[in-house]
């Protein structure tokens, strides 16, 4: 059950007069909302426009106004897009500071085909085929405020014979005719010309708007799921995933899981791409990639236990990697295994070594793992941090040595753990680097 009162955007136009009057003939209680969004000549006469009709009807009104150029400019969007951010948040604003219970927009039948069009040339998924809900919430502007789109079964034409049987005024959007704008160019020449070619497409599309919302609904409930079982960790700028229990899933799911991640780090960041998510797995499937920039300011980064999605403005996520910050030294006289904090420790085991042990043996070559020959472990080695001028002697370069700072760079070992990272080193130089 909706609390009154609900917020009803109005543009002028058809749709919204005749959702405006029908939600007051049935006795709703409302508040008028209309938002200019400076793009034409005629923008601020429509407004009043609107503004005389609502008042004279004796229904409150609230009224903003937006540059939508500058703001496309500047976000990189174009103009549709950020007249519809601007447009939502200008609704959303007035709903909580009324204290309504939902907002209510006019989108009908024939938008939500076009809706669905628009998402299949885009590349869309499920949820994108299944086109607008009648009722949305969580959204992207609210957790608890539903959009609510009453009129989203109701043909145009319906709406023009309501609107012209009970004389409503209106305003005309001179822009609706202008094909430079996508929704435009599918309503007036893609649409007509698929009818042509297959008649009746228009209930094919609301029918599979209808098909693939129940499926989104589904894999949506599976993926809630999942995330409560892969959630390890959140901060205000960073999550923290168990990989294993990610990677287990289907792909489908893990797709989802990966949007989730992002949209609750960047909830204004709506250009999420299906290549942008397979990148995000590619790299969480490979155990050897360790730290990558992702989009959005966001940074991936993984252990082999552990996937962290971060904000460039986050603290470091200390238990992510090992790391020395407290004890910046620990002695490894004694075989055993040696506490790091934050869940971490070096387990250190001497074996006896004999021949047959290891035949057809296969050794694990894991990023945390090492086998040493004890002879190179003197008494005085130990776990510390990086030093100015560590060296190493890597594996296949023929005896040849390298930094210990270009060796991280090169492992992709990110950048903020480096200096709290443990080496084990001993007097005759850096004998591993973890993670190497």
């Amino acid at each position: 059950m909706i609390e009154p009162p609900i917020i009803v955007g109005i543009s002028g136009g058809v749709d919204s007069m005749v959702l405006l009057h029908a939600m007051m003939v049935n006795d709703y209680a409302l508040i008028a909302a209309h938002f200019n969004h400076k793009l034409r000549e005629e923008s601020d006469q429509e407004a009043e426009f609107v503004k005389k009709y609502c008042l004279n009807a004796g229904l409150p009104f609230r009224q903003g106004a937006g540059d939508v150029r500058s703001y496309a400019e500047e976000s990189g969007l174009s103009l549709e897009e950020a007249a519809r951010i601007l447009r939502y948040q200008f609704l959303f604003k007035i709903a909580e500071t009324e204290g309504a219970g939902a907002v209510a927009v006019a989108h009908h039948a024939d938008d939500q085909i076009e809706t669905v069009l628009m998402n299949l040339l885009r590349g869309a998924g499920a949820k994108g085929l299944a086109g607008m809900r009648a009722v949305s919430v969580p959204n992207p502007w609210s957790d608890t405020i539903p959009v609510v789109r009453p009129l989203l079964e109701v043909d145009k034409e319906e709406l023009i014979a309501y609107h012209s049987e009970n004389q409503l005024p209106l305003v005309e959007d001179s822009s609706n005719a202008d094909e430079t704008f996508f929704r435009n160019k599918v309503r007036h020449s893609l649409l007509p010309r698929l009818e042509s070619l297959r008649p009746g497409i228009r209930q094919r599309l609301s029918q599979t708007a209808q098909i693939m919302m129940a499926e989104d609904q589904a894999l949506e409930y599976y993926t809630d799921l999942t995330w409560e079982s892969c959630l390890s960790s959140k901060g205000g700028s960073y999550l923290q995933l168990s990989r294993d229990k990610l990677l287990e899933n289907p792909v489908a799911i893990q797709r989802r899981i990966i949007r989730k991640a992002l949209a609750a780090l960047r909830p204004d960041f709506k250009d999420l791409r299906f290549q942008n998510v397979e990148a995000a797995l590619d790299f969480v499937r490979d155990p050897s990639r360790k730290s990558t920039n992702w989009v959005a300011k966001v940074n991936i980064s993984q252990s082999p236990r552990k996937v962290v999605l971060s904000t460039w403005e986050t603290d470091l996520v200390k238990d992510q990697f090992p790391q020395l910050a407290e004890q910046r030294e620990i002695s490894l006289a004694e075989p055993g295994k040696k506490d790091l904090g934050n869940g971490w420790f070096l387990d250190f085991h001497v074996i006896d070594y004999k021949p047959e042990m290891f035949e057809g043996l296969e050794i694990p070559g894991e990023d945390f793992l090492v086998w040493m020959d004890q002879a190179g472990i003197t008494s005085g080695a130990v776990l510390r941090v990086r030093q100015e001028g560590d060296l190493i002697q890597p594996l296949g370069m023929g005896g040849n040595s390298m930094k210990v700072s270009d060796l991280m760079i090169n492992e992709k070992i990110p950048a903020p753990y480096r200096a709290d990272w443990p080496l084990v080193a001993s007097d005759k130089g850096i004998l591993w680097v973890p993670g190497g």
